[in-house]
């Protein structure tokens, strides 16, 4: 089974509405939908936004579902110039930004316990994820993925986060998953499509621009999901 989390109801609503065979449960407030997609099985939730609500729903699906792979879904602000608004990024691994030891004297980003900054996606899956953008002739690039519990309109910020991890894209919620998989050794993938640019003028065009990219990235599970029925 297939775990599908998005942080709102716009960037999986259109998954949920594909469902056969639909059975809800809610646990700690969270909608859990169960069902098949383009014939495989799934189970899709709305987290909420941040990397608690995420962890808490990736534990969930772990634990009470039994998935066997989660894709985290949804839209990021870029922080590449080469990536505009409507571009798709695969993470190939993730990190959480706003993790931050150094005052002992550890790296940046550096998760205390598991001692390490970068989570590494799937390859298998970021091979589908790849593959289903191509057959939708999106525009689709590799690489790393932050996260922080801020939505970022900050350009120097966002600068220093490229910098410093390499990012190209910058959202709240895909580090925090991949922590809970890396814990749990579950394979995971997150796809995201830019919905601005983590700039000064971030929360204007995240506005105009949310609906279509939560779209595009749903279109890509979609095909992740006939792959494995296939």
């Amino acid at each position: 089974m297939i775990g599908i989390i998005g942080a709102m109801k716009v960037e999986v609503e259109g998954l949920k509405k594909e469902l056969k065979d639909l059975k809800v449960t809610t646990i700690s407030g969270i909608e859990f939908n169960q069902g098949f997609l383009n014939g495989t099985s799934v189970v899709i939730a709305v987290c909420g936004i941040g990397k608690v609500f995420a962890a808490i729903c990736a534990q969930t699906m772990i634990l009470k579902f039994g998935v066997d792979k989660i894709i985290n879904t949804g839209v990021a602000g870029s922080l590449s110039p080469d990536l505009e608004v409507g571009d798709m990024v695969v993470a190939t691994a993730v990190c959480q930004h706003d993790m931050d030891t150094s005052g002992l004297g550890d790296p940046v980003g550096m998760v205390s316990g598991l001692n390490q900054i970068f989570f590494e996606t799937d390859k298998a899956l970021q091979e589908l994820a790849l593959e289903s953008a191509r057959d939708k002739d999106f525009k689709c690039v590799t690489g790393v993925i932050a996260t922080g519990d801020q939505f970022m309109k900050d350009t120097v910020k966002g600068e220093l986060i490229a910098s410093t991890f390499k990012a190209v894209a910058v959202e709240m919620e895909g580090g925090a998953i991949g922590q809970v998989c890396a814990v749990n050794k579950i394979p995971f993938l997150v796809i995201r499509v830019m919905s601005d640019c983590a700039d000064d003028g971030a929360n204007v065009d995240y506005a105009v621009f949310l609906d279509g990219a939560a779209k595009e990235s749903m279109e890509v599970v979609k095909g992740i999901a006939e792959s494995y029925a296939s």
